[in-house]
């Protein structure tokens, strides 16, 4: 069976530009998950205790959670 010239000059080429192509860039680090503060029931005539935010300012901006300039 002959050889066909064309595949064969194709592997030649896929080899040598795998040869010189930069590695398969890595995913990033999963980061942490944040801890979670556990729920308590709150009983009928309970007063409701006020939620307080989870992570930083600076984090809120990067997610793009932080709340709008109002001189925007």
């Amino acid at each position: 069976m002959p050889i066909d010239p064309y595949a064969a000059l194709n592997a030649m080429l896929r080899a040598e530009a795998a040869r010189f192509a930069p590695p398969a860039r890595q995913n990033e680090p999963a980061r942490p998950a944040r801890p979670v503060q556990p729920v308590q029931p709150v009983q009928p005539g309970q007063p409701l205790q006020p939620v307080q935010p989870v992570g930083s300012d600076r984090e809120r901006e990067q997610n793009g959670t932080a709340p709008a300039d109002p001189a925007a």
